[in-house]
């Protein structure tokens, strides 16, 4: 494999080269990672900057609607059986600690969605290409 320089991997332009290899740099680069961080570098790897971020904000969005949809049910399963209300209010709580993560991490994961991306050609990603 070729070289790392600060432009990207030699023999292929930047932002051109394989998602193994940005992983593989990104991965040497971070240092020793846990598991979760390894699957968000493989993650960001294959998307460009800005795709990455509006995966992360959907992901936000998800959590919080899916918190409050779960808080709703907890009161109508509430009604029914004490048993299921407590289940579903379990879930509508892993909901929103999962939403209160995911906001308070979101420099912190931009910031490697911004490292470890592929960039196009001056920063452009695919809709800037002539005749896409």
């Amino acid at each position: 494999m070729g070289r790392r320089s600060s432009q990207g991997v030699k023999g292929f332009r930047p932002g051109k080269e394989p998602p193994q290899l940005r992983k593989h740099a990104a991965k040497q680069q971070l240092g020793d990672l846990n598991a979760a961080q390894e699957r968000m570098v493989d993650l960001f790897a294959e998307r460009t900057p800005e795709e990455s971020k509006k995966m992360l904000a959907s992901w936000r969005l998800a959590s919080l609607v899916a918190g409050i949809v779960l808080s709703v049910l907890t009161v109508a399963a509430l009604a029914w059986t004490p048993v299921a209300g407590i289940v579903v209010g379990v879930l509508a709580t892993a909901a929103f600690f999962l939403h209160l993560r995911l906001r308070s991490q979101r420099e912190a994961l931009e910031a490697m969605a911004d490292a470890v991306s592929k960039r196009g050609p001056k920063g452009r990603g695919r809709k800037g290409r002539r005749g896409a």
